[in-house]
């Protein structure tokens, strides 16, 4: 997280950061730190992980060092992971970048926290570490295994569930964004690799604690992993960009489908949010949005840009658009799932719409939501034949057509999220 520093996260930052020295010293009074060679391992490892970090939308940064921190639970105990997972929240990249003095704090606060505390969880089940006395390590045997099994997994849920929480609240204090867009956005998609990680984690413990140059055998899966991590966001980013190519050609030659996708999109994500989607289906729900005028491409530019009403020609042939559009999408492997909510999003309820007169739930939910979401922007819109109407005459223009051109479920959940507009022009 760089830029502006909000006050609200000033004092965040700060007392997060004293909130993780407390901790790493109270650690430490139970636990002294495990000197020795396996520790400057751990800790030399992480500082690279850290610095090969893979980037994420809006400053954030994910990397390999969670393995690393499991490992150093499982093999050293919470305190020596607690500094070793203090490495990763700070890199030459940082630095570099001037990422503000307060940011860092927040990092290695957050860090010490998550993995300290998750450390001692990990004791308090009945896990061990696997340092003996000295310098000796006592390996993990098939015996120890269904005991530790539960204790594990419970290391590495509630390391990343509390690092997780540390990134949601620093997000929302300083981007003012809510929990749903920073799980959606940065972490959903984290949390399966990075549990797989906590297992690779576990593993190294284990050979460090027969041989500690056995981590060596750690460092290429570590590599691949972060090729699979660097695979992933070049292929969403591109997905994203294919997206915004796509609604710029159609924005370059229709001047009323500029904003209008966007402003559906964010209605339709709405909607779909109140009904309780999965954040799956919200996504794909948005991204259809932002394609269901895609077909519009193929119409005449004399009808796409006519002013007043359309002949009963030139009404049959923007009916085809939906499955110009949908045609176009499947030619994207990574867009071809949203083809059919776009073929559908001019259905009617009834199964007097188009292109395949489907009704009531033959209408797959996303193009019943993006219907809904569709007209409501289309007639709080200004056209050149027409003023556009209140929020509230939107609605109850959508209520009236309830059970006939909409489905009645999804009708009530744009009420509730319109809700506080119509409020403002009732006030108003």
């Amino acid at each position: 997280m760089t830029e502006h520093v909000s006050r609200r996260f000033v004092f965040l930052a700060i007392a997060t950061f004293a909130c993780g020295v407390s901790v790493l010293v109270s650690s430490a009074l139970r636990m002294p730190i495990q000197w020795g060679a396996a520790f400057f391992v751990l800790a030399f490892a992480t500082l690279v992980a850290e610095n090969a970090a893979v980037a994420l939308p809006r400053g954030v940064t994910t990397s390999l060092s969670f393995s690393l921190s499991v490992a150093a639970n499982v093999l050293l105990g919470p305190t020596s992971a607690g500094l070793i997972a203090l490495c990763s929240g700070i890199s030459l990249d940082d630095l570099r970048s001037r990422v503000p003095p307060l940011v860092l704090l927040f990092n290695i606060g957050q860090v010490l926290i998550a993995h300290v505390a998750a450390g001692w969880l990990y004791l308090a089940l009945g896990g061990r570490t696997l340092a003996g006395e000295g310098l000796s390590f006592v390996p993990l045997t098939y015996v120890d295994l269904p005991q530790l099994l539960l204790p594990l997994m419970l290391l590495a849920v509630s390391a990343f569930g509390m690092n997780a929480l540390f990134v949601t609240v620093g997000f929302a204090a300083k981007y003012g964004v809510t929990a749903a867009d920073v799980w959606r956005q940065h972490l959903s998609w984290v949390f399966p690799i990075q549990m797989s990680l906590s297992v690779v984690g576990v593993f190294i413990a284990q050979v460090m604690s027969i041989e500690i140059a056995g981590f060596v055998l750690f460092v290429f899966p570590l590599l691949v992993s972060r090729q699979v991590y660097q695979h992933y966001i070049r292929l969403k980013q591109g997905y994203l960009d294919t997206v915004r190519s796509l609604v710029g050609a159609l924005e370059a030659k229709d001047v009323y489908t500029r904003g209008h996708s966007e402003r559906v999109a964010q209605y339709a994500a709405a909607i779909a949010g109140s009904m309780g989607l999965t954040e799956e289906a919200i996504e794909r729900i948005r991204l259809a949005a932002q394609l269901h005028d895609l077909g519009k491409v193929g119409l005449s530019d004399s009808v796409l840009c006519k002013v007043g009403g359309l002949t009963s020609d030139e009404y049959t042939e923007v009916r085809h658009h939906p499955e110009i559009g949908a045609k176009i999408v499947e030619r994207v492997p990574a867009l071809s799932e949203l083809a059919p909510i776009v073929r559908h999003h001019h259905e009617r309820y009834d199964g007097t719409g188009y292109v395949a007169g489907l009704q009531g739930e033959e209408i797959p939910l996303e193009s019943r939501v993006l219907a809904v979401a569709d007209s409501f922007d289309a007639m709080t819109s200004s056209r050149a034949y027409r003023a556009a109407m209140s929020s509230i005459e939107a609605v109850e223009e959508i209520l009236a057509c309830q059970g006939s051109q909409f489905d009645p479920e999804i009708v009530v959940h744009l009420h509730s999220v319109i809700g506080s507009d119509i409020q403002g022009e009732i006030r108003e």
